[in-house]
C-alpha cells in the first residue's frame, strides 16, 4: 500500500482481517487465513519443494462438504468430466504458484483430472444430475470461442448462449464446496451465514441464495483451472467473502450480497435466466483470473491455503 511504512500496512492488514473475525458473523478462524496478497506484495510460508497439497489426499470416511453427514467419501472431479478433455494434471496450492520462495514447487499428478475427495456417494451422485449442463453448455460454447479466435470473419465479440441456470448454478456450487482438502471432512460441519445457504441451494432449496449471495460470471480463456472456496477480499475500505471455480472457457463467482467486488467485464447470473452471455475481446483479459490479480492501491486478500488451488493439464 502506498505511503505506509512496513509496519504500518502489516498493522492495517492485521487490523482489517481481525475486523472480519472478529465482528463478522461468518467467524473465519484467524489462523486458517495464512496467505495474504496486497497491492502487489504478499506474505505466507509453506514447505521448500513440494506442495501442501499433498497433505490433504488421503482419507476413507468423513464428514460429507455438502449434506455433512458421516459417510463413506467418493472423488469428485473439477470440473466434472464432460465439461473438460480429461488430461493429466498437477494440482498445487494457488500460492505456490504465484512465484514465493526461490525453489519451483513440486505439485500432485493425476493421471484423470483433479479430484477431490470430499463428498459422499450421495452428493456425488446428485451433483451428476446437474453436470449435464456443465457439459452442454462447454459443447455448445467451445466451438464458436474456437472459430471466432481462429478466423477474421466473425467481428463480433458478445456470444449469446442458451442456459438452465438453476441446474448451471447448483452444479458448480457444488463443485466449489467439494473442491478443498480432506481435513475440513475431520470435523462435524457446523452452520454458517455463507455456507449453509449454499449447500441448501445445492441440494434442493431455490430460493436458498435469493437473499444471501450473488453470482457473477464471465470468459475465462485460459486452461489453468482454478478453485477457490473462501477468499476474503478488501477493496478501499470495502470487504467480502467470495468464492471462484474458474476452467475454459467460463469463470464462475460467487460472493456476499450486494458487496459487489467484481471485475468490470463480469456479468450476473439469477437462478431464472434463460441464456449466458460472453465477451471475448481480449481487453479484459488482465482481469480474468479475478480475485488473484495484479492489486492496486488499497487492496488485498486473504486465503486459506489449503482451500485455493490451481491445476494445470500437463503433456505425458
Amino acid at each position: 500500500m502506498p505511503g505506509h511504512s512496513g509496519w504500518a500496512w502489516q498493522a492495517m492488514l492485521f487490523g482489517a482481517v481481525v475486523d472480519l473475525v472478529l465482528f463478522n458473523p461468518y467467524r473465519i478462524p484467524f489462523w486458517t487465513l495464512n496467505y495474504f496478497q496486497y497491492g502487489g506484495a504478499s506474505m505466507g510460508g509453506y514447505s521448500q519443494n513440494l506442495t501442501k497439497r499433498n497433505s490433504g489426499l488421503k482419507i476413507i470416511n468423513g464428514y460429507c462438504l455438502i449434506c455433512g453427514e458421516y459417510k463413506k467419501l467418493t472423488e469428485d472431479h473439477v470440473p466434472p468430466k464432460g465439461a473438460i478433455v480429461v488430461t493429466k494434471v498437477e494440482q498445487k496450492l494457488i500460492s505456490e504458484s504465484m512465484g514465493q520462495g526461490k525453489e519451483k514447487i513440486k505439485g500432485v499428478l493425476s493421471r484423470n483430472g483433479s479430484k477431490f475427495k470430499t463428498i459422499c456417494k450421495d452428493c456425488n451422485s446428485y451433483l451428476g444430475g446437474s453436470d449435464s449442463e456443465i457439459s452442454r453448455l462447454y459443447k455448445e460454447v467451445t466451438p464458436v470461442i474456437s472459430k471466432y479466435f481462429s478466423t477474421a470473419t466473425d467481428i463480433f465479440s458478445i456470444k449469446k448462449f442458451n442456459l438452465d441456470a438453476l441446474k448451471y448454478m447448483r452444479a458448480m456450487i457444488g463443485h466449489i464446496l467439494s473442491a478443498t482438502t480432506v481435513e475440513e471432512c475431520h470435523i462435524p460441519q457446523r452452520e454458517t451465514p455463507y455456507f449453509t445457504p449454499l449447500k441448501k441451494f445445492v441440494l434442493g432449496d431455490e430460493q436458498a441464495l435469493d437473499d444471501t449471495h450473488d453470482v457473477y460470471y464471465w470468459f475465462y480463456p485460459y486452461r489453468a483451472h482454478l478453485s477457490a472456496k473462501m477468499v476474503a477480499f478488501y477493496h478501499n475500505g470495502q470487504m467480502c467473502i467470495l468464492s471462484l471455480l474458474s476452467f475454459f472457457p467460463i469463470a464462475f463467482l460467487i460472493m456476499e450480497k450486494n458487496k459487489g467486488i467484481v471485475p468490470e467485464h463480469a456479468n450476473r447470473l439469477d437462478r431464472n435466466s434463460d441464456s449466458l452471455i460472453l465477451d471475448l475481446s481480449t481487453k479484459y483479459w488482465d482481469y480474468v483470473s479475478f480475485p488473484f490479480v495484479s492489486l492496486k492501491g488499497n487492496q488485498f486478500y486473504a486465503i486459506q491455503n489449503d482451500n485455493c488451488i490451481i491445476s494445470y493439464p500437463i503433456k505425458g
